[in-house]
């Protein structure tokens, strides 16, 4: 593996080209990967995760390293990138109906993950959606990133305790969503075998 911290200085002093394409060649499909899990269209997922390399590499010039890894700083601007997306016009337009079980979150096997993987991912992102920014953050990070506590601490600069509390209050609010929708459509239901009944 080409060594990380080269390809960014030579970027950095010259604009090296070839550099640049190795570098995003070393992340490009883990990104793409975060981004579909959560656009769920291939053609918006190329597009975002073209325009996610190009921040980063306009950007690298400012990045020293010190504080945090390459990665880190580039699932930031995946995230916020995802994030605008879900606000714009084209996310409005756009249709997701596949289940979030067709898709390999996280290997893991707490309850949270399960209960989330039961449920259709568009329905859960719509929800998501309604966060504020930095719950958005750490729940896109665990979910779709794969991301551990310890990690998305450290991308965020949160302590560990912040970003476990953050995360399983937001499967909470999700959890009691879709317990709301299914009383909803539970009555629905009632209400639909009650008239025909009557008739």
């Amino acid at each position: 593996m080409p060594n990380e911290a080269k390809l960014i200085r030579r970027i950095q002093r010259s604009g090296d080209r070839e550099a640049a394409d190795e570098l995003v060649s070393l992340y490009y499909r883990e990104i793409y990967a975060f981004v579909y899990r959560q656009l769920m269209d291939r053609e918006y997922a190329l597009d975002l995760t073209q325009d996610i390399f190009v921040s980063l590499l306009r950007s690298i010039g400012s990045f020293e390293g010190k504080r945090s890894s390459l990665r880190t700083w580039l699932y930031r601007i995946a995230t916020n990138r995802v994030i605008d997306h879900f606000r714009s016009r084209i996310h409005r337009d756009a249709k997701l109906s596949r289940p979030l079980e067709d898709f390999d979150l996280a290997e893991e096997g707490d309850f949270t993950l399960e209960l989330v993987q039961r449920e259709e991912v568009s329905r859960a992102l719509e929800v998501i959606r309604t966060f504020d920014l930095r719950a958005q953050e750490i729940i896109r990070l665990k979910l779709f990133a794969q991301r551990t506590f310890a990690e998305i601490a450290q991308m965020l600069e949160l302590p560990d305790s912040t970003v476990k509390t953050n995360y399983y209050a937001s499967i909470r609010r999700i959890k009691q969503y879709f317990e709301e929708e299914r009383r909803e459509q539970a009555g629905e239901t009632a209400a639909a075998g009650r008239r025909a009944a009557d008739i």
